[in-house]
């Protein structure tokens, strides 16, 4: 095991430990609802899927990476501390740009709105990511590696990012004016993960919202969020169910007895996180 995938197993294990505790604490100190025990095994599920697709995909994925890296001529050289400030801004825009793609093209979101379909907003909300995503979530990333920035260096900034972002699900921080305006603070990501129309495909930041400042998907808490997706899922404690249901909703589109036109277009609250803007 080398020093990056050893760095990796423990950030891994420190994440799901932070989970357990904002858990436990909710549950039997604090008696909130923020965690309903059926909503936090089906994302335990999800993760433990997640990390088996994860461990399966990722060899291969480095592989091919290591490859594109080995004959592309660009080179950074990461001694100097601003090819690692260069390379974080592309990471985080990338993350922005692969986020919005996710929300607004019908197949990339039939992956994504497992990560959405929680009533819930909580750390384990954080664990629940797509298992079909891991087949080609990684394929964004491939221009920071094709401008010569070696797989293992993004992977460290990749790690460290969605660091970030796991902690911003966390229910008990507040609104933090000073934070809010630059980062992807707990303020910003419960509007991303509401439903309130107010909220419709916000907030789509990884670290930095300057991203959503640039490109007009900035939305403040100015209300309180109600969590979920406009249409939630039928069998909401099953993880293959969840999913799936989507892409089987796809599927059975295309081949229904439409016209090819209509075959592309999803179905009600397919293609969208929220309702009509």
């Amino acid at each position: 095991m080398t020093n990056l995938e050893l760095a990796s197993w423990i950030a891994a294990f420190v994440m799901f430990g932070a989970f357990l505790l904002e858990a436990l604490i909710s549950r039997f100190i604090v008696r909130d609802h923020h965690y309903e025990v059926p909503d936090t095994l089906v994302s335990v599920a999800i993760m433990i899927g997640y990390v088996l697709m994860r461990v399966g995909v990722g060899a291969l994925t480095t592989l091919a990476m290591i490859a594109l890296w080995s004959v592309t001529p660009l080179r950074w050289s990461m001694d100097v501390w601003w090819h690692w400030l260069v390379l974080f801004l592309l990471e985080d825009f990338i993350a922005y740009a692969s986020h919005w793609a996710g929300h607004v093209v019908p197949f990339l979101w039939a992956s994504h709105a497992v990560h959405h379909n929680s009533p819930k907003l909580n750390l384990s909300t954080g664990l629940r990511n797509s298992w079909i995503g891991v087949l080609y979530d990684w394929m964004f990333f491939i221009p920071i590696v094709a401008l010569g920035f070696h797989p293992l260096h993004l992977a460290v900034v990749v790690a460290l990012g969605s660091a970030w972002d796991f902690l911003s699900h966390t229910p008990y921080v507040g609104k933090l004016p000073w934070f809010d305006a630059w980062a992807n603070s707990p303020a910003n990501h419960r509007v991303h993960h509401s439903k309130n129309p107010r909220y419709h495909n916000k907030n789509f930041a990884s670290a930095l919202v300057i991203w959503d400042r640039l490109f007009g998907t900035y939305e403040p808490e100015s209300e309180a969020p109600v969590f979920g997706i406009e249409h939630m899922p039928a069998r909401p404690h099953n993880p293959f169910y969840l999913e799936l249901y989507l892409w089987i909703a796809i599927v059975r589109r295309a081949f229904s007895s439409g016209t090819r036109v209509r075959s592309v277009v999803p179905p009600p609250g397919l293609g969208r996180v929220r309702g009509s803007p």
